[in-house]
């Protein structure tokens, strides 16, 4: 393993029981519209901590909070247990890795990653080059150093901007969208790439997307934002098996949702929705007569024909199972997704996979029933 030596690090480490980075209602408006709203967040050290959500969502704003090229309306940022809330940028024991990789054209792959060291003088002149080698065998570029940024390809451009990041070794390293002009295959290895070098140096880093996947993949917890506030943090196995709200189950994965209003059944809840009827939903204390929504996700659903003697029976197997019309299966290679039409028209995507998935020979036009059972449905307050 190569590990850069410290006398690489740009300052003193935070106090090991400091956080990384503390949020405390944090806000952000330009000319009175408020783009950032009262955002409260802690950031362990060494974790990896991503801020996910659509375009417009305020991340990108709460991002240039904590790197201080923009300044909270309201608020304090901490950056290991120091108030950072006036600091500049150049004070804060961080660094940043962008999209279109700002790396210098005129300069070789060894003096864009040098450059930092140079410029702040963070090592003697003669440890340079040492400490350049070490984190390019890092970023798996050994070797690289003499060649020019025009001679690289778009996945050495990215971990040649990952080794400047890491050269100096901050505390705190913020990501924003930094795999966004790689094709497919690239950005799959890079996720995993990330997550290895992350670990393996031990650096707190942020990373700003709206990319579901890279969040899920790489992430020890997620904050989900829309709306300038946010919504949700948790670990990516909580935030798509137990979203917290209606946008959180939507914009994480794959949804159909079902609204409509919690009734009681003696000891159970079921919700009664317009034009299709009475759902079964998960444990739950809502409020008889509160509104709510059912989250099925695609690969909890299951499709069959419908036959004439099991029109209006139960699925068996504990599942409940509405009928619905087929509009489109598409596939996927390892499976089939079937895309159907419920009795109020709503849209509902089913995921089968495997031998099970390509076995089911279904039709647009065909009558269908979609089945699952209760508890593997997600039930949201309005």
């Amino acid at each position: 393993m190569t590990v850069l030596t410290p006398a690489t690090a740009a300052s003193a480490q935070p106090p090991s029981d400091a956080p990384a980075v503390r949020l405390t209602g944090v806000g952000k408006s330009f000319g009175g519209a408020a783009a950032v709203s009262d955002v409260d967040l802690t950031i362990a050290q060494n974790e990896f901590f991503s801020i996910l959500g659509p375009s417009g969502c305020g991340k990108t704003t709460l991002m240039r909070m904590i790197t201080g090229f923009e300044t909270p309306t309201t608020g304090t940022v901490e950056l290991g247990g120091r108030d950072a809330t006036g600091l500049p940028p150049h004070r804060r024991d961080l660094n940043m890795l962008f999209q279109s990789y700002a790396l210098f054209p005129h300069l070789t792959v060894a003096e864009n990653v040098g450059f930092e060291l140079r410029v702040r003088k963070l090592v003697p002149r003669s440890e340079i080059p040492r400490v350049v080698e070490e984190a390019l065998a890092l970023v798996r570029l050994e070797g690289f150093g003499k060649r020019t940024i025009s001679q690289l390809s778009g996945g050495q451009k990215q971990r040649i901007a990952l080794a400047r990041a890491l050269v100096s070794r901050p505390s705190l390293i913020l990501l924003d969208e930094p795999l966004g002009a790689l094709d497919q295959k690239l950005r799959l290895e890079m996720q995993l790439e990330l997550k290895r070098l992350q670990r393996e140096v031990g650096v707190t880093f942020i990373y700003v997307t709206h990319d579901q996947e890279e969040a899920l993949t790489m992430s020890d917890r997620i904050a989900v934002m829309n709306g300038g506030r946010v919504l949700q943090v948790d670990t990516p196995e909580a935030i798509y098996d137990r979203p917290a709200v209606r946008f959180v189950a939507g914009f994480i994965g794959t949804s159909s949702i079902l609204s409509g209003t919690v009734a009681a059944r003696g000891a159970h809840r079921v919700l009664e929705v317009p034009g299709i009827g009475t759902l079964p939903l998960p444990a739950n204390d809502l409020p008889a007569g509160s509104t709510a929504h059912l989250s099925l996700r695609p690969e909890d659903l299951r499709v069959e024909h419908v036959r004439a003697e099991q029109a209006g029976a139960p699925a068996g197997d504990g599942r409940f199972a509405l009928e619905a019309v087929l509009q489109q299966a598409v596939y996927l290679g390892h499976g089939l997704r079937y895309h159907c039409t419920l009795a109020d028209g709503t849209t509902v995507q089913i995921e089968q996979t495997g031998r099970d998935g390509r076995a089911v020979t279904l039709s647009p036009g065909d009558t269908v029933r979609i089945a699952w059972r209760p508890e593997d449905g997600r039930v949201l307050p309005d």
